[in-house]
């Protein structure tokens, strides 16, 4: 989690500062790539919640030996 926050800082500011040899050649990708991966770091605890919470409604209502 805490890399998926940090991860489009890093993009971006090394977009800005000092580009990577590939990301000139994305150009305003960055942008999008650092937005993507940022929804992903919000979207990630939501979507781990569900199927745990699905999980564990499977195990209750499987029948007990």
């Amino acid at each position: 989690m805490v890399a998926t926050l940090l991860l489009p800082a890093v993009i971006l500011i090394t977009y800005t500062l000092v580009p990577l040899p590939g990301q000139e050649r994305l150009g305003s990708g960055n942008y999008v790539l650092a937005g993507a991966v940022f929804a992903t770091n919000i979207l990630l605890p939501r979507v781990l919640r569900r199927a745990r919470r699905l999980r564990r409604a499977l195990r209750r209502t499987r029948p007990g030996p």
